[in-house]
């Protein structure tokens, strides 16, 4: 007969197998929580550091779009301003044309005696009314004239008045009388024969 050995009796046996199998259990289900919760922590702060960078992002970019948006409204006040600036430089050379314009009708009437009785202009065309004393002048006058500007001066017409002086009514282009910009010595220069 087999001697009773205590330390290996089937239900000890069988008591040391549930044992080990609710330790091994439990020791795997520790272990298996430390890692999840060590893996939910990692997460956690991988999720941090990503909503850190998403809202360091945000923030570039909202400083970008206020930018692009500075820039833009600098760009439209730039524009306004050349817009401003190339209008004050037509004014400016319009004013120019006329100063020239009226520079040119007194040396007229110094020289040849020309009275300038009505000038009359619109978008499309300027018109000169005057009178000469001699009928000669005439041709005279308007060739001096047409010479200091770009647009030659059209005779439209001319009566005699009451005291023998000459009524004369001259027209041009007014687009191309704009281009008047010769300096007042460079059109006596070029006005005098």
């Amino acid at each position: 007969m087999r001697a009773l050995n205590l330390l290996h009796h089937p239900g000890l046996a069988r008591q040391q197998k549930v044992f080990h199998r609710w330790w091994s259990g439990l020791a795997g289900l520790l272990v298996g929580a430390s890692l999840a919760w060590a893996w939910h922590h990692v997460q956690v702060i991988e999720t941090a550091q990503l909503q850190l960078a998403q809202s360091r992002l945000q923030g570039a970019l909202r400083a970008q779009q206020q930018q692009a948006q500075e820039a833009a409204r600098q760009q439209t006040r730039l524009r306004g301003q050349a817009e401003q600036a190339r209008q004050l430089q037509q004014i400016a050379e319009h004013q120019h044309t006329w100063v020239s314009l009226h520079e040119s009708l007194q040396q007229e009437a110094r020289e040849r005696g020309l009275k300038l009785l009505r000038l009359h202009s619109d978008a499309e065309k300027i018109e000169l009314h005057g009178t000469l004393q001699r009928a000669d002048a005439v041709s005279e006058v308007r060739q001096s004239l047409s010479a200091q500007w770009p647009q030659v001066l059209a005779l439209t017409s001319m009566t005699a008045g009451p005291a023998g002086e000459v009524n004369v009514v001259w027209q041009t282009q007014w687009p191309q009388a704009q281009a008047v910009a010769a300096t007042p010595t460079a059109r006596t220069q070029r006005a005098k024969p």
